[in-house]
Formats: structure tokens, sequence, C-alpha cells
């Protein structure tokens, strides 16, 4: 098994993460002695979403049936704690800081180490990932001006993976919103890595979140997941009116 043995913050004496809680999902990417992982060496407080089911839960470990990847993980977390959320929480995979273009199954990472630790503790809505227009090559991505990641608006994705509730990403967000604004390029953080102040959650109810999650976890990989993916960063960010179903 990969473990995430290069990560090389043992020098800090104190938790580098301050005050931003930490919500990743893994799957077999941690090492096995949860001591040694870089989550608990960067941070007291955090959930680790244990999708192997490797570890006994405690109040840092939840075991979670393997469904919508990190996605679901993120929207269950949201709904579950909706009325006590996190000032700001983390929200990422155990193989975030993976080398990109590593070797799978086991999956490759999104950000690197030096790009995360600038960034863990913003206390703002931020993207957490240091891709280029290389990171999707073959589907249109390119770099906007102040840096963000876009992609072609085309939905590629379900040419792959089924849905089950939406075959493409402008019907999902006619479905949630009123009149919205359907982009010909869609910004988001690849790998659905993202630093979310409380404020920008609680924009929407807590029955907004679990019909997001039930959208997501009805198989282990889903169309949806890729989807949403890919809606977070206007999730999070828009100012559009939700309709009465998602309110």
């Amino acid at each position: 098994m990969l473990e995430d043995s290069n990560f090389k913050t043992t020098k800090f004496q104190t938790k580098f993460i301050k005050k931003n809680f930490l919500v990743v999902s893994d799957y077999k990417w941690l090492p096995q002695n949860i001591e040694e992982s870089w989550v608990a060496r960067l941070s007291d407080n955090y959930l680790i979403y244990d999708r192997a089911h490797r570890w006994k839960e405690t109040d840092k470990i939840k075991r979670q049936k393997n469904v919508g990847q990190n996605i679901y993980d993120m929207f269950d977390f949201i709904a579950t704690h909706y009325d006590h959320l996190p000032s700001a929480t983390i929200f990422c995979r155990a193989a975030i800081m993976f080398p990109k273009g590593r070797q799978k199954p086991l999956s490759n990472g999104t950000c690197s180490e030096a790009k995360f630790l600038s960034l863990a503790n913003n206390e703002t809505f931020t993207e957490l990932h240091d891709f280029g227009p290389e990171a999707h090559d073959g589907h249109s991505s390119k770099m906007g001006p102040d840096g963000s990641f876009l992609e072609i608006n085309n939905s590629w994705y379900f040419n792959i993976y089924r849905g089950k509730y939406f075959n493409n990403l402008n019907n999902f967000l006619r479905d949630v919103y009123v009149n919205p604004v359907i982009p010909e390029y869609i910004r988001f953080s690849p790998g659905g890595s993202y630093i979310v102040p409380k404020e920008n959650i609680l924009r929407y109810s807590r029955n907004f979140y679990e019909k997001l999650r039930k959208y997501v976890g009805w198989d282990v990989i889903v169309g949806e997941a890729h989807m949403l993916e890919r809606a977070l960063y206007t999730i999070f960010t828009c100012n559009y009116k939700v309709k009465k179903k998602y309110q």
C-alpha cells in the first residue's frame, strides 16, 4: 500500500493548521498509524472519513460507506453538523499531496505540499490546487486571468461515468437555481478541495445539502460526483436564487 511517507512536516513542533477544521476522505492512502499521517502531524482538529474501514471509530475517525467519492463526504459532513459547523473547514482527499501523474490505481494528488501549506490557514473561501491547463489535457482546460482553473463546460465525464439524477451540469444548475448563468467554461478546484467558511455553507439549508448527498450516494463512482465537483465553486460563491424544493 502506498502511504504519505514523502511528507516533510516532521519539522513542525506545534500543529501547523491553527484554526481550520480538517475533513479528510481516505481510501487506503494514509498510513495505518494515524499519528504518522500528514493529517495528525498538521492538525489536532480533524475528522477522517475511513472508506476502507481500517480503523475503529473515534471522535476523529468515522467509518464511511464508499459512495460518491470525497464529494459525498463533504455533503455528509455539512448535513450532519449543520447546526454546529466550524468557522472554516478544509475539505480534501487524503491523497491531495500525492505527486501528480503517479501510478494508479491509488489515485494521484491535486496540490503540492508547498502550495497546500501556503493556503491551509486561510479563513476565507479558498481553492486548494496548483493545477495548470494541462490537468485535463484533451478536455479544453485553461487558466483564468486570476490563476483560476477553467474547463470547457460540456459535461464530458457523463460519457464515462453514468448518472442517475442528471446527465449534464447545465441541467443541474437550472434545476437548483432561478435563471442561472450557464458558463462556457466552468471554474472549479480539481479534486474538489476547498477551504469553506461557515457563512458560505449557511447560504443554503440543510435540505439543500441532503439532496446533493443523495445525488452522489447511489454508487461508488457516479457521474453526479464529477458534476458536483465542478459545481462546488459556483455553489459556494454565486448569488443565484434557489428554487423552492432546495430551500
